[in-house]
């Protein structure tokens, strides 16, 4: 039901170090997990500018350049076109976790967004709780949450080099808010665009539920997009000491 275009990563198979001002840790320490975890918060913080050696592009914002949802059959049925968006925030992602299972072969993140602010242009077509709304124009979206992301990875031999490649994730993603702009919806009345704007926020949690499928499989495709980019760059001998 969806067509989603997203990163333009490219991948290829010579290995890289690892940028100096990303820190390392050692497979064989006894505080591996928390040495991961604090690199990990220490790289996010590191990412208000793109480092394309290793694939990893600026998220001060991120650019995605579109993302097209076709109706639902529940409350929220809208066909929605969303190109040119600008995404604020992934780099202040506050993380809990963010753990290796090289045995499972497995990634573990958690962590909490204090603050998502998307910002593209839109197309929709459709009705949110029975009434209709249909415009195009600028629109953003301001969401507050936390996640919960189990990756799944198989390990790939390049030039006598191990590197990661994850087939799978499976993502909770739990807001405490999301709020809805939608500028020049009905053609610029502002009366009905106030009012509509207004029904998705007073029923913003009914809303999302309603998508959350479909904007979940988006930040995967993101997430994904990002580790498989850098790890095919870096391997895990560059990657831990």
């Amino acid at each position: 039901m969806q067509s989603i275009t997203l990163l333009a990563l490219v991948l290829t198979v010579q290995s890289v170090k690892l940028p100096p001002n990303f820190q390392k840790c050692d497979r064989k320490q006894p505080d591996l997990n928390q040495c991961v975890l604090r690199a990990a918060q220490h790289g996010l913080s590191q990412l208000t500018k793109p480092f394309r050696n290793v694939n990893l592009p600026s998220l001060d914002p991120l650019h995605i350049p579109g993302v097209s949802i076709k109706a639902g059959q529940g409350k929220v049925a809208i066909n929605q076109d969303l190109h040119n968006c600008s995404i604020y925030g992934f780099d202040k992602m506050k993380l809990d976790q963010y753990e290796f299972g090289f045995v499972e072969k497995t990634l573990q993140v958690k962590g909490v967004f204090p603050k998502i602010i998307i910002q593209c242009r839109y197309k929709l077509d459709g009705e949110v709780l029975l009434l209709p709304i249909k415009g195009q124009g600028p629109a953003t979206v301001i969401l507050e949450m936390k996640i919960l992301n189990i990756l799944s990875f198989e390990e790939v031999r390049k030039s006598g080099k191990t590197h990661i490649k994850f087939v799978k994730s499976e993502l909770e993603m739990d807001p405490s808010l999301v709020h809805y702009n939608f500028e020049n919806l009905f053609n610029g009345d502002k009366v009905l665009s106030d009012n509509i704007n207004g029904v998705l926020n007073d029923n913003w949690k009914e809303v999302f539920d309603e998508m959350k499928k479909d904007y979940t499989e988006t930040v995967n495709r993101i997430l994904i997009g990002l580790l498989n980019g850098f790890f095919a760059k870096v391997s895990i001998e560059e990657a831990f000491d």
